[in-house]
């Protein structure tokens, strides 16, 4: 049971807040920069596909670290691996502000994904150590919708700065917001995971879970199609600025205002997912999915062929590939 003291940190108005804030800057983070590719791509002289792995290296660390952070807040305490990692996303969100080569651009992404990847499993234990039980759901339904929020907003806003302020411009309000919040989590943020609940570290027993899982047929079954959507779905995000901006023409403001119909997808997909899931269970949802992302693949290959044309249908097949993606993620 949660002592009197944690229950009053969860309580807080701030301590609300200030988990709302620090959640947004890995939200933000991962989508700001998406107007701005094309521009990064002609200013540092980067190919299309060298700029698509700005984001590959980012997804890919994140993944990999987000495990160890776990492990790390358990043996260290929450706060500290928040504070680390927000001082590392800001560290490289000003690398990749000051770059002026693919390299320097690459290992900006590289120190903000591991700063990234130690904030939201943290976040979350965080949320559990602090609250009860009714306001653990409560926070994590504001988080789930702000999400959602970030997802519209962060393009939009990215948009903007680049148009008026250029490309470099997004990751400075990245580092910026960051460092806002981390003089904050600093200033006001308890610790809630107290010196006598921590456990040491112990790798070896956490790559024998992994291992384990990882040959797991019911695990794969249920975790393959989530990763081919979601490297389906990072080919698709390094690829749209490139053709919308440069395709057909959209300026960084309304590229942004443009990504308001992914997020619909996102949403409606989700939805429909967890109806499907309800009624007919996982395997259906998969299936209905695939069907899905079938019609959708057709629809670009008929974009491609030049059987279908145009802004708006590009961004019609663009919602429903959203509707698949919330439907498996």
């Amino acid at each position: 049971m949660k002592s009197e003291q944690e229950n009053s940190i969860g309580d807080s108005l701030f301590f609300a807040f200030l988990v709302l804030f620090i959640g947004a800057i890995v939200r933000i983070g991962a989508s700001i920069y998406l107007p701005a590719m094309p521009l990064i791509s002609d200013e540092l002289y980067i190919s299309k596909a060298m700029m698509s792995n700005t984001l590959t290296i980012y997804f890919v660390v994140f993944a990999i670290f987000t495990l160890v952070a776990g492990m790390l807040s358990d043996a260290y305490g929450r706060k500290r691996i928040l504070m680390s990692g927000m001082f590392f996303f800001m560290l490289g969100a000003s690398i990749c502000a000051l770059s002026e080569s693919y390299e320097m651009l690459m290992f900006g992404r590289v120190i903000q994904a591991f700063g990234a990847s130690m904030v939201p499993g943290t976040l979350m234990a965080m949320i559990r150590d602090a609250c009860k039980d009714i306001r653990v759901v409560s926070l994590m339904g504001w988080l789930t919708v702000l999400s959602g929020l970030f997802l519209v907003a962060a393009p939009i806003i990215g948009g903007v700065l680049t148009h008026f302020f250029g490309w470099s411009s997004n990751f400075w309000f990245l580092s910026f917001f960051t460092f806002l919040v981390l003089s904050l989590t600093i200033w006001r943020m308890e610790e809630t995971h107290p010196s006598h609940a921590r456990v040491p570290i112990d790798f070896v027993q956490t790559l024998k879970i992994s291992g384990t899982m990882l040959v797991t047929p019911s695990f794969i079954l249920v975790l393959s199609p989530v990763i081919a959507f979601y490297a389906i779905q990072g080919a698709f995000l390094a690829a749209v600025p490139f053709i919308l901006m440069g395709e057909y023409g959209l300026d960084p403001v309304l590229f942004g205002i443009s990504n308001v119909n992914i997020v619909i997808g996102l949403f409606g997909g989700r939805y429909l997912g967890m109806h499907l899931l309800k009624k007919y269970g996982t395997t259906s949802v998969y299936r209905y999915g695939a069907y899905l992302a079938i019609v959708v693949a057709l629809l670009f290959v008929m974009i491609t062929l030049g059987v279908i044309g145009g802004l708006w249908s590009f961004l019609i097949i663009a919602g429903i590939f959203a509707i698949v993606f919330g439907m498996m993620a």
